[in-house]
C-alpha cells in the first residue's frame, strides 16, 4: 500500500480502492477539467497534472480507462493527450471514441435548426455581457462566464436560463461557470452506461466502475452507479454530492490514480 495514499486519502476511500482493484475487469472513468487538470481560465490551456498523466499510462495497461467530459471529443483529445488505449466520451455523453468514423448521434433538420438558433441567441446575450463567451459544439451551444465580472456572470447565467434554455426542445445543463444548451438530451450518466455496455459487448463484462468528477454535471454519472454492486464514486472538491467518496483537488486525484495503478499491477 502506498504510504502517501494512506497519508492523503480517507481510509474509507483507500479500502474502496483496494476492493475495486481486486475485481476482474473494471472501468476507471474520469472527468477531465477539475479532475485530471486544474481549472484554468482559458479552456484550451488545460492539461493533466504530470503525476496523473503518468498514472493513466500505467493504469491503462491493466484496466479499462475512459475520460468522460462535456468537451467536444476532438477538443478533449487535444487537451487531455491521453495515452493509447484510453477511451473518450465527449459532449456530455453524445460522442464516443468507440463510434465508427462518421458514426454516433447525428442531428436531424429540426435539431440542427434549433442548435443554430441557440448559438445566435447566446451570441446576442454575450454581446450584452462583457467577459462572457460562446462555445459551439456539434450538438450544443455553451455560455462561458468564468472570465466575466461576478455580477455580469450572474446576470448572463440568469438570462440564458430564462431565455434560450426555456425554448421547446432544449436540454439545459448548468455547470461551474457554464450553461450548456443542447439540441439533444445531454448527460454523462447515459454516456457512461453506453460505454460500459459497449465494452462488455466486445469482451468480458465490466464488473465495476469508478467515476470521479468535480462538477454538478457529473452528478448524473454518480447517480447511475451502484456502490452495493462494487462501483466507486468520487467527488473532487467541495459541494453537495451523491458520490460516496471525496478528494480535495486534482493533486489528490493523482494520488488516487497512482495508488490504484499500483494495486492493479500487484499479482
Amino acid at each position: 500500500m502506498s504510504t502517501r495514499a494512506v497519508d492523503v486519502l480517507r481510509p474509507s476511500l483507500v479500502a474502496a480502492l483496494e476492493a475495486f482493484a481486486g475485481r476482474g475487469r473494471v472501468l476507471v472513468a474520469l472527468d477531465f477539467d477539475g479532475v485530471l487538470s486544474p481549472i484554468v481560465e482559458v479552456p484550451s490551456a488545460a492539461r493533466a497534472l504530470p503525476a496523473s498523466a503518468q498514472a493513466l499510462a500505467e493504469l491503462v495497461r491493466t484496466t479499462d480507462v475512459a475520460l468522460v467530459s462535456g468537451r467536444d471529443i476532438t477538443d478533449l483529445a487535444a487537451c487531455a493527450e491521453p495515452p493509447p488505449g484510453v477511451r473518450l466520451v465527449g459532449g456530455h455523453g453524445t460522442q464516443s471514441s468507440l463510434d465508427a468514423p462518421g458514426g454516433g448521434r447525428r442531428l436531424d433538420a429540426a435539431e440542427q435548426a434549433l442548435l443554430e438558433r441557440l448559438g445566435e441567441e447566446l451570441d446576442a446575450l454575450v454581446a450584452a455581457h462583457p467577459g462572457t463567451s460562446v462555445e459551439r459544439k456539434p450538438m450544443s451551444a455553451v455560455l462561458h462566464t468564468r472570465a466575466a465580472d461576478r455580477v455580469v456572470a450572474v446576470e448572463a447565467t440568469r438570462a440564458a436560463l430564462a431565455g434560450p434554455a426555456a425554448l421547446p426542445g432544449v436540454h439545459a445543463l448548468r455547470g461551474k461557470e457554464v450553461v450548456e444548451l443542447g439540441a439533444v438530451p445531454l448527460g454523462k450518466g447515459a454516456g457512461l452506461l453506453r460505454l460500459r455496455e459497449a465494452l462488455g459487448a466486445a469482451g468480458a463484462p465490466v464488473e465495476a466502475v469508478l467515476f470521479a468528477g468535480d462538477d454538478v454535471t457529473d452528478e448524473d454519472a454518480f447517480a447511475v452507479l451502484d456502490p452495493d454492486a462494487g462501483d466507486v464514486t468520487v467527488k473532487v472538491g467541495p459541494g453537495d454530492t451523491r458520490a460516496g467518496h471525496r478528494v480535495a483537488d486534482p493533486a489528490e486525484v493523482a494520488v488516487l490514480l497512482t495508488h490504484l495503478a499500483a494495486l492493479r499491477r500487484t499479482p
